[in-house]
């Protein structure tokens, strides 16, 4: 069952480089390559392995319908000895061949590394655009005029699942268990807000770390409270951890997340298959069900090219890559023009039609009026 609705959507580490030198952004139209970094990844690699598969295809497509003098465009990773978001960023900004950047995932890894892609040390001279996949968070676009993201919001994405969870489950007694972070209380705050009308109410507000996700001792205070909803805003791991500690407690309320596991990992774990069954999660990409032309074609490239399924990852970050891309091929490597090509999207120039969705930027470098579907983990 599917059902669709549209939803708006430190010190300073130097790579290479004097801290207070200047380099040279700007580059010339030419052959040589200019670069795509992608800052995910840092801590768990294989979480994100379809983002780098994602920016990688939206490349190749790219060369291949290079306008005549246009560059070439690569992928540039984090370097080895970068360990926080702000390292990775103050790498990127300091490659001059480094055009634009698809990162970073998490709302509070965005927020930390914006300083660094405006340049506030030198005063916006090095400044270097970053387009987020999925950092939902409202700070992510608040803090940098150089940041923008290509998922909605995540207040829209509490809202429809609030919505979701009211009229579709008919949940009158929700328990929510969330990540401890800046854009997971964005997230209680909105759902709370949706979903406690008309007598229902949030019968339980779980905070964990992913450091400490003391799961079983989640479920035994759900058991004591009888909910007919649970709702979970955390990674997929978390996630499935909390489902099979719930059911192991003897409870199996109808559950919602944002981050559902891949179909490859519930095939090779048959405890993990049976824990998803019935768990509804809010896809930002869908293959089965394309918003746009790009879109129906998507999956079946992505599994050619790759030899596994796309997912909302692959697809946020091609959609991503694909707007520096094509700045890059409308304005030339030029930081200060690619990043204004991009804000202008949907605005003074038609809207980028992508696998995600038709993407129009509003003031704040939010995508307005993309759509996501519910759908169930295993149909």
């Amino acid at each position: 069952m599917k059902e669709v609705a549209a939803i708006a959507a430190a010190a300073l580490f130097v790579a290479g480089a004097d801290a207070c030198s200047r380099i040279a952004p700007r580059l010339s139209a030419g052959t040589d390559s200019v670069y795509v970094g992608v800052a995910v990844g840092l801590q768990t690699p294989a979480r994100y392995v379809n983002v780098f598969n994602g920016v990688q295809l939206a490349l190749d497509e790219l060369n291949a319908s290079r306008p005549s003098g246009s560059p070439p465009l690569a992928l540039r990773r984090a370097p080895a000895n970068a360990t926080t978001s702000v390292q990775v960023a103050a790498a990127f900004r300091d490659d001059p061949a480094v055009v634009g950047v698809v990162g970073h995932t998490e709302t509070d890894a965005t927020v930390s590394a914006a300083p660094v892609y405006d340049d506030r040390e030198h005063g916006g001279a090095n400044a270097l655009v970053a387009i987020s996949p999925t950092a939902g968070g409202a700070q992510v676009t608040r803090a940098s005029t150089w940041v923008f993201r290509v998922c909605p919001v995540v207040e829209r994405q509490a809202e429809l699942l609030a919505r979701f969870a009211a009229d579709s489950i008919g949940a009158r007694k929700l328990a929510v268990v969330y990540r401890y972070d800046a854009s997971g209380k964005e997230f209680l705050r909105a759902l709370t807000d949706v979903f406690e009308k008309n007598g229902r109410v949030i019968v339980e507000r779980d905070p964990f770390v992913e450091e400490i996700p003391e799961f079983a001792a989640y479920a035994e205070r759900l058991a004591k409270r009888h909910p007919d909803g649970l709702m979970i805003y955390a990674n997929a791991s978390d996630a499935m951890r909390l489902l099979h500690a719930v059911h192991a407690a003897g409870l199996a309320p109808p559950a919602l997340t944002l981050n559902a596991p891949s179909s490859e990992s519930l095939k090779n774990d048959a405890a993990a298959a049976k824990d998803a069954v019935g768990l509804r999660t809010l896809a930002l990409y869908d293959p089965d069900r394309p918003q746009t032309e790009p879109a129906r074609d998507f999956g079946k490239k992505f599994t050619a090219r790759f030899g596994s399924a796309a997912d909302k990852w692959a697809a946020l970050g091609y959609d991503a890559a694909m707007l520096i891309g094509r700045a890059v091929h409308e304005t030339g490597p030029d930081r200060q023009r690619v990043r204004d090509w991009i804000a202008s999207v949907g605005q003074s120039r038609p809207a980028y039609v992508g696998v995600t969705g038709n993407i129009r930027f509003d003031d704040q470098r939010n995508p307005v009026a993309k759509a996501a579907v519910v759908e169930s983990v295993l149909q």
